[in-house]
């Protein structure tokens, strides 16, 4: 095992996500860091070169594919995933070209981050 991979999770409420964030912190592979701003996350993505970050629907600052592009024009490597209300359908045409690994419901579960981390090692190694 090398390092754990830094994975972010940007969002205002944490008290709602707090299942998701504890499975996610609970993998060996993952270092999970918590983020409340969309300047924030712009930030950490710039010191910190996460290999992933996870992004909910609405953050202050701005929206979630705001703030994916962003991520993007700082790091073109970095995975992403959105927490959206959005159906699927909707979802796929908004966030188009931008890679988005996995669009997640606004309320994700320990099933959510067991999947979500499934198709990041798809992608990166963890750990």
């Amino acid at each position: 095992m090398g390092n754990p991979q830094i994975i972010l999770l940007v969002t205002s409420r944490l008290d709602q996500l707090a299942s998701f964030e504890k499975a996610l912190r609970s993998d060996p592979g993952v270092e999970l860091i918590t983020i409340g701003t969309a300047e924030e996350a712009i930030d950490a993505a710039v010191r910190l070169v996460p290999v992933m970050a996870v992004v909910d629907q609405q953050v202050p600052g701005a929206t979630a594919l705001e703030i994916v592009q962003r991520l993007l024009s700082v790091n073109a490597f970095i995975h992403t995933a959105v927490l959206t209300d959005m159906d699927e359908a909707l979802f796929h045409e908004h966030s188009e070209g931008l890679g988005v690994l996995a669009g997640l419901p606004l309320r994700p579960d320990e099933k959510d981050a067991a999947g979500l981390l499934a198709k990041l090692r798809e992608m990166a190694p963890l750990g």
